[in-house]
């Protein structure tokens, strides 16, 4: 067995490398993503490493250098994208060669002039990468980080609904919210899941942001899919993975009008859940959840040959409801060749840092705080020329039924509520008008 291991920092040749070599099961180490994500994130310590065996390419690993010490010869090496662009990450290679390529850049690395530390972050159990660092005898520290809430479809959706909710008045009600949105206009659900299907629905596309961006407007949502500067970045990123079939998003329309998007990435015959969001105006039809009722049934069909849904890290009430299986995402911190003192200190900070942060984490501590950035940062960016104040007013002119979500879509999300939840209660909307601050919802008496 012939071993060649080339190491460079050029993102060009890594991605042209990558373009021939894309076969990796993990859609987070696919082309379709990477290419896109360094696009955006040029910048960086790159250190890519290919392996050949007998002349062919068996691996290629991205590599960012977060500590290149040159006075104490140490180097701390991570994934490409950790923590900002994945979820689960893993070597770019074949899955039934995972232990050979670990062992493989292991033996490599241990015989270079430096010490070396690499952060694994997001290793979820059921990957082959996860196994082979649970067995090796490598230095190294372990940290459980999230529980991953998963689920398996039927061919029949009733025996898959029943499995989820077992109590019949839960399934009643759900189907009830479903019922009360569609009499609300006409309804309708679009998969996009390839190049073509994306071409068709592309006017959709823009309207899923401004729903992120509402839905997440007073908590900290660490992908920023809602932010305009991140915009040009995720409009790519979406179009590259329909382009390649990486992709799966899910939108829910109301009269011509997104309401609620699911966005997935494809590895085979899982879909991992990555961008959910639905407009918080519908908060009384329960609509985040209707849209998973309604994706799933689809999904139960021949038309789909999905199995596992995996909601990826995150234990929300909602994915509790669904999911009945669960995986978990680990960290490991390992050490290579012999201690020195600052790769020793270097070890023991890092191991103990994630310790603390497993910790306060499992206190509920770091989601408590999020929310208190999320509303700090609401504040700061509040506009006062958005507040108003509602006034309820009835009518009795004879009148044809007119809503149209798109005739209101663009009021404050509490405007939009208060007509949703009335009309949910039965009343007819008449009218709406601004005076100022102040919105005139007329109803029929």
């Amino acid at each position: 067995m012939n071993i060649v291991i080339n190491c460079y920092h050029s993102v060009d040749e890594f991605l042209g490398n990558l373009r021939e070599f894309d076969v990796s099961s993990n859609p987070y180490g696919s082309f379709a993503y990477l290419s896109i994500f360094l696009k955006y994130h040029p910048q960086g310590n790159y250190y890519f490493f290919d392996i050949f065996e007998d002349g062919k390419r068996l691996a290629i690993i991205p590599f960012e250098c977060s500590i290149d010490n040159k006075l104490f010869k140490v180097k701390y090496f991570r994934f490409v994208g950790y923590m900002k662009s994945t979820n689960y990450e893993q070597y770019i290679c074949k899955d039934v060669d995972m232990e050979k390529v670990h062992n493989i850049f292991i033996d490599y690395l241990e015989k270079q002039d430096y010490w070396v530390l690499i952060n694994y972050y997001d290793i979820n159990n059921t990957s082959p990468l996860y196994k082979v660092l649970t067995d090796s005898k490598l230095k190294k520290s372990v940290n459980q980080l999230y529980v991953c809430p998963c689920l398996r479809f039927t061919d029949d959706f009733d025996e898959f609904f029943k499995s989820a909710f077992p109590v019949a008045k839960k399934r009643t009600e759900l189907k009830k919210f479903q019922r009360k949105l569609s009499e609300l206009g006409k309804m309708r659900m679009v998969n996009i899941n390839d190049e073509a299907s994306y071409k068709q629905n592309i006017v959709y596309i823009d309207q899923i942001y401004r729903i992120h961006s509402e839905r997440f407007a007073d908590v900290y949502a660490t992908s920023f899919f809602g932010s305009p500067k991140m915009r040009p970045y995720y409009s790519e990123l979406i179009e590259s993975l329909m382009k390649e079939s990486k992709g799966f998003l899910s939108l829910l329309i109301l009269d011509e009008v997104v309401i609620a998007f699911i966005m997935c990435l494809t590895n085979g015959e899982v879909l991992v859940d990555w961008i959910p969001a639905f407009d918080p105006s519908f908060s009384k039809y329960s609509l985040g959840i209707v849209q998973y009722k309604m994706l799933f049934e689809e999904l139960c069909s021949p038309q789909y040959s999905y199995k596992i849904f995996d909601y990826s890290k995150g234990s929300s009430v909602y994915k509790k409801k669904w999911a009945k299986e669960e995986t978990y995402n680990y960290q490991f911190v390992v050490r290579l060749k012999g201690p020195s003192f600052f790769s020793t200190c270097l070890f023991f900070f890092e191991k103990n840092r994630f310790k603390f942060k497993c910790y306060l984490r499992r206190k509920g501590i770091l989601k408590k705080a999020k929310l208190m950035i999320g509303k700090v940062l609401a504040w700061w960016k509040r506009d006062n020329n958005t507040s108003t104040s509602i006034e309820r007013r009835y009518c009795e002119e004879s009148m044809e039924e007119t809503f149209k979500y798109g005739n209101i879509v663009n009021n404050p999300v509490g405007v939009r509520e208060d007509i949703l939840n009335s009309i949910y209660n039965g009343e007819k909307l008449y009218s709406i008008q601004r005076q100022g601050n102040k919105t005139i919802i007329t109803y029929k008496k």
